[in-house]
């Protein structure tokens, strides 16, 4: 048995999830408020049989790791620890040795923040340093909850402390924190004279720093310093302050994404304390993917000078094309968060709460700048709004603001539309050059689409029309290129063509989600009273033949689709032979098709 088949057969999902959520019986299985979205009725159903949950709102749903993955906000190895200390399952498949060394890692950063946290109310930071940040507004309270510290000046302080505590100068500098030096076999401190604030991950393990220059130090030097790219502390995967805004967040169902670190620590202190900082660097997919596990709504709270205001413009092309429901915060001149705090908290909280939508917020700031009624001006005015408008990816959002646009500038939304499309050109080309063979689901249109997840649906609700669709071999190669459908066709005989047997396997998550979604949306249904029940299949033979049925017609429309492209290729080179044969194809073709329709 494989430790996540352990970890489930020790704890009931009923158990697990009712730690988080309040569960009601509903006939053979339960219902709840869905954690992931707003309801006031719940829609949110687990199934206590096949230990598995499912949202008929937002369509999420899986097993006990993928509830704790996103309520806790953890990736599967994080979850997979969380669980098996629950149910007291010594995990044995992972690497000791990388385990050990990642441990270790974590054990220096933990020291090194202790001893940080020291130097700063004990040692050379207690009297400049902790004045300084409360100068800047910040409480004893908020430096304390958020581990601040201070590394002082001097080359080894912090690795004579460290190799005074069993370690080697080369795992503290795995763990980022010394520098080797060019020559010899010589280390020094990589922060000295620094305010130090620890970026934690959503379990609250220190990953590595954001170091500011003491005030009075060395201003030639980087105003901050991170902590460069380790095993454990990787940039772009991580949001400083997440650790204590997670669940504020999902409270909320808002995020307030800030630039820095002092934000942070001053919104909170203000009493937001859904706040998050980039700190200092881009906005990134695997930041947005974090947010999402959280809330699908964020606030930008960005400084709006020209560097601001592209960094701004970026985060949110990128927040648009992961559907996502964005504002902006506009700050009153020479202002950021941390200032507004200071001076007055309600200030911050008012304008955090005035937040405009972000399409509302370019459209304010491009007719600002420029005359609507000037024919060059409306060209600009046009080519910048219709970049924002096309990372739209919602269609009745995009609709929306082509409209406004038009009737603003007095262009019809067809003329628009088209631009739209043109801009748009080069980026669709670029998407269809991606390799075929490397996505994982293949759709070749919208009906067969829906055909096969029919199909796989039938196949996993009954245990017979997968057996038979196995022995059988009725299904065109052509879609076996739908990862799903070809891996339930090969693995059939191994789980006795059984959906419980299946869930049983360690599968690719990404092909276990769909399966379940599928499962889910062929079984059960909300009834009038918004109770989940169980769909009974009249006639599944019947269903899965009108299915195949179905898809001998579009592998058919296929095949007469390449003997016209080839039948094209044949006339403009006029290969008589090569025409006269594809005719013959073509209509043999026809003439099946007919016969198909007919049956």
């Amino acid at each position: 048995m494989s430790d996540i088949e352990e970890v489930k057969s020790r704890l009931n999902i009923i158990d697990v999830l009712g730690g988080y959520i309040r569960l009601e019986k509903s006939g053979a299985n339960y219902r709840a408020l869905c954690p992931f979205h707003n309801e006031k009725s719940p829609s949110f159903m687990i199934n206590e049989d096949k230990q598995i949950w499912h949202c008929f709102g937002c369509q999420k749903g899986g097993d006990i790791f993928a509830f704790v993955m996103e309520i806790e906000g953890l990736e599967f190895k994080d979850a997979l620890n969380l669980l098996a200390e629950r149910a007291g399952v010594e995990l044995k498949k992972t690497d000791p040795r990388v385990a050990k060394e990642k441990n270790q890692t974590l054990e220096i950063l933990e020291l090194a923040t202790k001893f940080y946290e020291t130097q700063l109310w004990k040692g050379a930071g207690k009297i400049g340093i902790i004045n300084y940040l409360k100068e800047r507004g910040l409480s004893e309270e908020s430096i304390t909850t958020f581990r601040l510290g201070y590394a002082p000046d001097g080359w080894r302080n912090l690795l004579d402390f460290l190799l005074g505590r069993g370690y080697s100068a080369k795992e503290i500098e795995k763990a980022g924190l010394i520098i080797k030096k060019n020559e010899g076999n010589q280390y020094y401190d990589r922060f000295r004279d620094r305010i130090m604030f620890p970026i934690a991950d959503s379990n609250n393990k220190i990953l590595g720093y954001s170091a500011r220059v003491a005030p009075g130090g060395d201003e030639t030097q980087a105003k901050y310093v991170n902590t460069p790219e380790t095993e454990v502390y990787h940039k772009s995967n991580v949001l400083y302050g997440m650790d204590k805004a997670k669940q504020e967040i999902r409270k909320a169902d808002f995020v307030l994404l800030v630039e820095g670190n002092m934000d942070v620590i001053a919104s909170y202190q203000a009493g937001i304390k859904n706040t998050v900082a980039v700190s200092g660097t881009a906005l990134t997919l695997e930041q947005i993917n974090l947010i999402k596990r959280y809330s699908r709504n964020i606030k930008m709270f960005f400084d709006m000078d020209s560097a601001g205001e592209a960094a701004t413009k970026k985060s949110i092309k990128l927040c648009f094309g992961e559907d996502l429901s964005v504002q902006v915060v506009e700050l009153p001149e020479g202002k950021d968060a941390a200032d507004m705090a200071k001076k007055n908290p309600a200030d911050l909280l008012a304008v955090v709460e005035k937040a405009k939508g972000a399409m509302e917020y370019f459209f304010a700031k491009i007719f600002s700048k420029y005359d609507k009624r000037n024919v060059e001006h409306k060209k600009i005015i046009a080519k910048e709004l219709l970049e924002m408008i096309g990372n739209l990816t919602n269609p009745i959002e995009q609709s929306h603001w082509l409209k406004e646009l038009g009737r603003e500038i007095n262009i019809e939304e067809a003329i628009l539309t088209n631009m739209l499309k043109q801009a748009n050109i080069k980026e669709r080309v670029v998407q269809k050059t991606i390799d075929p063979q490397e996505d994982s689901v293949f759709l070749p249109n919208n009906k067969v689409g829906i055909i096969i997840e029919d199909l796989i649906g039938l196949m996993l609700a009954d245990n017979n029309i997968w057996k038979i669709i196995k022995e059988k071999g009725v299904i065109d190669t052509l879609f076996l290129k739908d990862s799903l459908l070809n891996f339930l066709i090969k693995i059939g005989d191994d789980c006795q063509f059984s959906f419980d047997e299946l869930l049983k396997r360690p599968i690719d998550a990404k092909l276990k989600e769909r399966a379940e979604k599928i499962y889910f949306k062929k079984k059960y249904r909300l009834n009038l009273n918004n109770e989940p029940e169980e769909v009974l299949i009249d006639k599944p033979i019947e269903e899965m033949e009108r299915c195949l049925l179905e898809l001998k017609k579009e592998a058919k429309k296929e095949e007469l689709e390449k003997i016209i492209d080839d039948l094209k290729v044949a006339e403009k080179s006029g290969d008589k032979g090569a025409m006269q044969f594809l005719r013959i194809q073509s209509k043999k073709i026809l003439e099946e098709l007919n016969n198909l329709a007919n049956r």
